[in-house]
């Protein structure tokens, strides 16, 4: 009898995760672009972290592999609907077609969306982005790193 009832509150526990809302292809294609997404939220100047930025105005995207200080980026093109992003990386020449949803969440803080890459070309497939950013050339996210290195 003990068996049935752990399996109860798993699946009691499994429903009641954190609320997420999908938002619709439309909105989705919209969040994507010009905004940073980041796997984590740096803490110290030491933290590794990945960032996507998507930014057609600038002709493409880049996605960046660093800390506060030091790291490595590279450049591509992509084509965004609302339900996948086709990634030209190249370096590479390679093509690179995955599914995305974008989801509004409620943190980590100080995070309300959640950007989900089915089949990532380059990070992990998980990256969190704040609505109300529009930081069109990524001076914002470089302000909010320094901000949050100054309040340690």
């Amino acid at each position: 009898m003990k068996l049935p009832a752990l399996a109860l509150v798993a699946a009691l526990a499994a429903c009641s995760s954190t609320k997420t809302d999908t938002v619709s292809q439309d909105e989705a294609k919209n969040l994507l672009l010009d905004r940073n997404w980041l796997d984590v939220y740096p803490k110290t100047e030491r933290d590794h972290l990945f960032v996507y930025r998507f930014v057609p105005s600038m002709g493409g995207g880049v996605f960046q592999d660093r800390t506060l200080f030091k790291g490595t980026f590279e450049l591509f093109s992509f084509e965004a609907t609302g339900e996948q992003i086709t990634f030209t990386l190249h370096e590479t020449h390679d093509e690179v077609t995955s599914p995305y949803t974008i989801e509004k969440v409620e943190g980590p803080e100080p995070f309300d969306l959640k950007l989900t890459i089915s089949g990532d070309p380059r990070g992990p497939k998980v990256y969190y982005g704040i609505k109300a950013e529009t930081d069109l050339d990524g001076r914002l996210l470089e302000q909010r790193i320094a901000a949050a290195r100054a309040a340690r």
